[in-house]
């Protein structure tokens, strides 16, 4: 399924975040928005998810109108991950995975949604946390159930908002990983609002790079990370250079030495 966003507008109050905001995932693409803080990354992840309502323009789900759909009609189309401090913590991990499955049942989950939920939940190595309240666990553990509730709920869009923020290296990695599989072999389309550039560069096929509410380049890694550009969003000169066949950035600083971002 294919996301269309044109001209996306939004402001918190006379605050303009969004300015005109329009680029293409196409289906089964794995796309990455990046930006400094500020930039609007965020703001736009909950435009597409429905969670705010935008002052102008569109966001097209496979050519219809998402503000077209009713709720439960876009739950069936878009799983949304939202940041951890976000997390239902009044459920246990197995409810709050559950809650992904409700645009499918009616008035109580069948054996086939229980059965969604536990495949979600061994995904995403959950399975010794199943019965732990959400407000038990640490920042990443309430985000891999986030992740396993939009896995369960079966849809062809995923987005998510800086899911791997509050994760570890390792699972930092690991849902990277997921995301991009899970793109590959069920041809889902995902966008990802996140922070760190070599880690969009490595699992993510297209880069939309926002700043200051607009989109200064967009594209594969290799088009759309051009150190000139990075340098004047950042702040700071960088280096860009490809190896084994992936991009990666370095910031240098003055002294001359470098640190990977």
């Amino acid at each position: 399924m294919t996301i269309d966003i044109k001209n996306i507008r939004f402001s918190y109050g006379k605050r303009e975040v969004l300015q005109d905001v329009s680029f293409s995932v196409p289906d089964g693409r794995f796309a990455a928005l990046l930006g400094p803080n500020g930039s609007g990354k965020s703001t736009l992840v909950k435009v597409i998810a429905q969670v705010h309502k935008s002052a102008g323009g569109e966001v097209l789900l496979n050519g219809r109108e998402a503000s077209t759909l009713t709720r439960r009609e876009h739950a069936r189309e878009v799983g949304y991950v939202p940041q951890s401090g976000e997390a239902p913590f009044d459920l246990t991990v197995r409810e709050a995975v559950l809650l992904g499955r409700t645009p499918h049942f009616g008035m109580a989950p069948r054996t086939a949604d229980w059965r969604k939920v536990d495949e979600a939940i061994e995904l995403l190595g959950l399975a010794e946390l199943v019965d732990r309240n959400m407000s038990e666990l640490s920042g990443g553990q309430q985000q891999r159930a986030l992740i396993a509730r939009a896995i369960a709920q079966d849809t062809r869009i995923l987005v998510l908002d800086e899911p791997t923020s509050a994760l570890d290296l390792r699972y930092q990695i690991e849902t990277l990983q997921l995301v991009r599989r899970v793109t590959r072999e069920h041809g889902i389309t995902a966008l990802i609002a996140i922070h760190d550039l070599n880690h969009a560069a490595r699992f993510c096929d297209q880069i939309v790079l926002l700043h200051g509410g607009k989109i200064v380049s967009d594209g594969t890694p290799e088009e759309a990370l051009q150190s000139d550009t990075l340098g004047n969003v950042y702040g700071l000169p960088v280096k860009v250079q490809n190896i084994d066949g992936y991009v990666e950035v370095r910031p240098l600083v003055e002294d001359g030495i470098e640190y990977r971002i």
